[in-house]
């Protein structure tokens, strides 16, 4: 599950790093081997050699960022610089630019920000607004944040506004059903999806199987979102959490039941009957964007299984 060694602050220590994960490898390396400098060092050296583009486009994103929050007048001015050069056209793809307006909002640089949604959404903005009916609303977030920053410049709405207000209006619905109790509260579909610690035990034993399954527990997970996220699409409504079992407490519930361990429909049994509604091992998804990922990868939910570069 670990991309490098302690000791190096080189791009030749992430090899096939997703880009959404960048930013917690490099300061996660950074921290284990020196703090800031190594971070920047190593952000630098991404941004001018880069594997690909786009990671190139997020290291330089991640510096902006870092030198931002220093207190040196010569940190800052790089920052800009950096910023400037990101900025000309032609220079952002859609992911490090949602990332990048993110950071201008923060500072409430909201013409800046703008700038960087229009990118971020320009997918979205090319498409009729009747065409993104079909689209799940995770898909939708940089329209959502477009809007934001229309809103803020005082602009009026335009017919992809009102697509992502209908996004905003479903969020604040889901969030009033998760208030309601007792019988009020919808029923939670829960979705149980092997653990991390269980992986290779269940694919030995071939309870996993499949091409995601194949290549490793990470890209099994990024595959089990986006399943989440086409459950979500259909019924969009429905309350949802996740929830990742033991590969011994499923073998035994299978045993018991007389069922597959292999089949997806015993983990959902399993989920169903085993498990109270408040068992602490069931949490709501999706997660928010700053919170650690469902899938117990140690990073946050951005960065992981939700970061634009799994949708």
């Amino acid at each position: 599950m670990t991309d490098h060694g302690p000791d190096t602050a080189s791009t030749d220590a992430f090899p096939g790093t997703d880009p959404g994960d960048l930013d917690e490898l490099l300061r996660g390396a950074a921290s284990r081997a020196g703090g800031g400098e190594r971070t920047r060092r190593a952000l630098e050296d991404m941004r001018e050699d880069p594997p690909t583009p786009l990671e190139g486009q997020y290291a330089s994103v991640e510096l902006v960022k870092l030198l931002g929050e220093s207190r040196d007048e010569g940190d800052a001015a790089e920052a800009e610089r950096i910023a400037a050069e990101l900025l000309r056209p032609g220079r952002l793809d859609e992911g490090p630019a949602q990332l990048l307006g993110e950071h201008f909002q923060a500072l409430e640089r909201w013409d800046e920000a703008l700038h960087c949604y229009n990118i971020a959404a320009r997918r979205l903005v090319a498409a009729p607004p009747a065409e993104l009916a079909e689209e799940e609303d995770l898909a939708l977030a940089p329209l959502v944040s477009r809007l934001l920053a229309r809103m803020r410049l005082g602009m009026a709405h335009d017919e992809h506004d009102e697509v992502a207000l209908g996004v905003a209006r479903r969020q604040v619905e889901a969030l009033a059903d998760l208030s309601r109790t007792g019988q009020d509260r919808p029923e939670t579909d829960v979705a149980a999806f092997c653990s991390r610690e269980s992986f290779e035990g269940a694919r030995a034993g071939g309870v996993l199987s499949g091409g995601a399954a194949e290549e490793g527990a990470d890209a099994y997970c990024r595959a089990a979102e986006r399943a989440l996220r086409e459950r979500a699409r259909l019924n969009p409504r429905a309350s949802r959490a996740v929830v990742l079992y033991d590969l011994d407490e499923v073998t035994a519930f299978a045993e018991r039941s007389g069922l597959d361990p292999a089949d997806e429909a015993t983990t959902t049994a399993w989920a169903r009957r085993e498990l109270a509604p408040d068992d602490p091992r069931i949490r709501a998804w999706p997660p928010a964007r700053n919170e650690a990922c469902w899938c117990a990868s140690g990073r946050k939910y951005k960065k992981c299984c939700g970061s634009p570069a799994n949708r």
